[in-house]
């Protein structure tokens, strides 16, 4: 899944928000005397529904000691019903299982029915969610038998759950009868006359389950037929703005609507043929779709789930050791080519110096030489000085990567093993970026960047600067700060995420690097919109030691800024330079004020254009049946080992690596695979061949180069060989997770008719 990842600072940003609106919704659950103990369940749904899960869950932890303390049982049950609820919609299960079972216990020895009708509820939901019909199987009919006693508004919100665990259970029939008898049943059924369980009624019930009756009746009627044109007529007649209005209390409402225009796309594609209607009603499937996976990520971040597993402590030292060869041998390549270069500029000027200069007397001639011996002397030296600073940028990290991988092999206690492994990521991070900016400051003094602009939300983008740079930060004790002017959230801008990126981690590297102490703040802020085009300001603020207003002309040199590289800090001196010429690419430049020891702003100004259409379009689905099956082919172990594990990590997808050209285009042949992942440089015969090989008895497999090259350096040749994508190593893993699930997608649009919809 290549959906662009939401950072810390966007979730403490819509905590803030949901803070200010709902603040008296977070004070005590339990208001008590010596008297009366009173739990307050109406201001928990408003905490749980404002995804204030944090606050809840510390709230309920207090109510649960309350109730201990003074052996209040109902209000212990209360509590440990609501904590089943809260961990279901973090998507903790197992635990939400165990705490409803606890609630359970306590209204059973009470005689509680009320409490055990919400209790069986919550519990038909976690299972409902957790797929685990055979446990949703057995409760049903005796939750259902205790909501029908009570007369309860439980037993219809239990009924929808049965007729969703038919719809994820591909139990179409059961599906149909279920949702008719709901129908049937709201219209005969007062709900003033129940006896609600709950404490309160919750509001529009009766019309939300009425709009979701409704719409799993119509995925009924067509899933129990041929697509025939008849059975579309309950989907149609449904109001997508009721749905969206009644699907906005589940938890994720989006794969409804998403499923909803989906059902609308078949109709128009296989029944009434009508392309035009078919294709909006497959972008608005996609779009909700994308905002399905964007609610996915928020909530992965919140629960705090790993996104990565550690890799084996010994294959991190050899993977260390490997990175640390590569890098040592692009040192010495960067070393020879810039002697090089040298040497060829020193002869082309004395060739033309001579030219120009033939006629003219042997003293004036030999007087010029000195001088341009001098400035050969004079550039020989600052040379020196880069290269001698070039080195200790590239030693630190190196030694801090060894000497940290050595550490974690050694370190028995898990804390401490994974505070090494962020600073090794950090030094990582900072090694990578530096040897970009060497071979960015080779690059573009020669050529004009070309952009390739895609799609994209500036808060993605800030999102992964922060997370690049987060570590350094945290090394440092410093603050990072963002401050994004609100926009539309369907509003993209046309973007090089690659560039741009770049720009701004150079600016924030550049901070951290001269600050001891304070804070590191990015603030993005909209100056103007005509049209389709946006202008924004970018600022980049430290508290750091500040430039003098004398040094300005040479802060954005790629040499002469040696000026700063003082006792106060170290750096190669080529940020600042690579972001002034990556500026010129963008029609902008840059600027900044200062006040010594009291800190700097770089500012910028770009125009962007707007675009509505989101991002990635083909965002993954649960469309697949079966497992993806992947070839990677790799002459190298380690990477083959890396590549094999962030497979294995994807949900539903399977892998088989191979290290040779020749044997991968054999195995093709052989089995048949989903997708292939090819390395470019290898032995005997490189990717482009064997892709060549490959494409001659079989066209239409996903072939993606896997390559530590320049993408836009290989592009041609790669397209040229009929590779599909270039994917660029090193990656952000969630990138390469997107990237990998949007041909999932392409497979499924292949069998769109045997696909089940989100």
């Amino acid at each position: 899944m290549c959906f662009p990842k939401l950072n810390t600072a966007i979730i403490l940003f819509i905590s803030l928000i949901t803070n200010i609106f709902f603040a008296q919704a977070q004070e005590s659950l339990i208001s008590a005397d010596s008297s009366s103990c009173t739990f307050n369940s109406y201001k928990l749904d408003l905490l749980v529904k404002n995804d204030s899960l944090y606050k809840a869950t510390i709230l309920l932890n207090e109510a649960i000691s309350f109730s201990k303390k003074y052996n209040l049982k109902k209000t212990e049950a209360k509590s440990y019903n609501a904590l089943g609820e809260v961990l279901t919609r973090m998507s903790n299960f197992k635990k939400a299982e165990n705490y409803y079972e606890k609630a359970l216990k306590i209204y059973d020895s009470l005689g509680e029915k009320k409490g055990l009708d919400l209790s069986y509820s919550g519990l038909l939901n976690a299972y409902v969610l957790e797929k685990d019909y055979s446990k949703f199987d057995s409760l049903y009919p005796k939750a259902q038998e205790v909501s029908t006693k009570l007369n309860s508004e439980i037993y219809f919100v239990n009924l929808e759950y049965k007729i969703r665990k038919d719809y994820f259970s591909l139990d179409n029939m059961s599906m149909l009868t279920s949702s008719e008898v709901g129908l049937n049943a709201l219209k005969h059924i007062n709900f003033d006359s129940l006896n609600y369980s709950k404490n309160y009624r919750t509001k529009h019930l009766k019309q939300n389950l009425y709009q979701s009756y409704k719409y799993y009746n119509a995925i009924a009627n067509i899933k129990t037929s041929e697509y025939k044109e008849e059975d579309f007529k309950p989907l149609f007649s449904i109001n997508e703005d009721e749905l969206k209005a009644s699907a906005s209390a589940d938890l994720d409402p989006y794969k409804k609507l998403a499923s909803f225009n989906y059902y609308k796309y078949l109709y128009y594609t296989h029944s009434n043929k009508n392309l035009d209607s078919a294709n909006k009603y497959l972008l608005k499937s996609d779009t909700y779709k994308y905002r399905a996976l964007n609610n996915l990520e928020l909530q992965n971040t919140r629960n705090g789930e790993l996104v990565y597993k550690i890799i084996n402590a010994e294959q991190k030292l050899a993977l260390a050791n490997e990175i640390r060869k590569e890098e040592a041998l692009n040192s010495k390549i960067f070393l020879v080519s810039t002697i090089i270069m040298s040497i060829v500029l020193a002869i082309i000027l004395t060739i033309f110096y001579f030219y120009f200069k033939a006629r003219k007397n042997i003293v004036k001639i030999n007087k010029a030489l000195k001088n341009s011996n001098s400035k050969l002397i004079e550039i020989d030296k600052d040379r020196l000085e880069f290269f001698s600073i070039l080195s200790h940028e590239l030693r630190t990290p190196i030694y801090g990567i060894s000497g940290l991988a050595t550490l974690i092999d050694q370190e028995n206690d898990s804390v401490k093993r994974q505070s090494y492994l962020d600073s090794l990521k950090s030094s990582s991070n900072y090694l990578s970026t530096l040897i970009d900016n060497i071979l960015q400051a080779n690059r573009l003094k020669f050529d004009n960047k070309t952009l390739r602009l895609k799609p994209d939300k500036i808060e993605k983008i800030v999102s992964h600067v922060m997370s690049t740079i987060a570590i350094a930060a945290k090394n440092k004790d410093l603050e990072l700060i963002v401050n994004i002017d609100k926009s539309d959230e369907n509003e993209n801008i046309l973007v090089d995420k690659v560039a741009f990126s770049q720009i701004l981690i150079n600016l924030a590297y550049n901070a951290i690097r001269y600050t001891k102490k304070g804070s590191v703040t990015i603030n993005v802020i909209e100056k103007s919109r005509n049209g389709n085009n946006i202008t924004l300001r970018f600022e980049v603020k430290d508290t750091g030691i500040g430039i003098k207003e004398e040094h300005r002309s040479v802060v954005f040199s790629a040499f002469e800024n040696k000026t700063f590289l003082n006792k106060n800090s170290s750096g190669s001196g080529l940020g600042l330079y690579i972001v002034k010429t990556l500026l010129k690419s963008h029609n902008s430049d840059i600027d900044f004020v200062s006040t010594p020891n009291q800190g700097t702003c770089f500012f910028f100004e770009i125009t962007f254009q707007l675009s509505m259409s989101e991002e990635n379009k083909s965002a993954p689905t649960l469309l697949v049946q079966r497992d993806m099956h992947v070839l990677i082919v790799d002459d190298n172990k380690i990477n083959l080992l890396i590549t094999k594990k962030n497979i294995e990590k994807i949900e539903g997808y399977s892998c088989q690596i191979i290290s040779n050209g020749r044997e991968a285009i054999s195995l093709v042949k052989e089995k048949d695979f989903d997708l292939i992942l090819m390395d470019i440089n290898m032995p005997d015969m490189d990717g482009y061949e064997v892709t060549k090989h490959i494409r001659m008895f079989n066209p239409y497999i996903p072939i993606l180069a896997l390559t530590a090259l320049n993408s836009s350096e290989i592009s041609a040749k790669a397209e040229t060989s009929g590779i599909n994508q270039i994917i660029t190593k090193p990656y952000i893993f969630e990138d390469f997770k997107a990237i990998i699930l949007s041909y999932r997608t392409m497979y499924n649009q292949c069998n769109i008719i045997d696909a089940e919809a989100i």
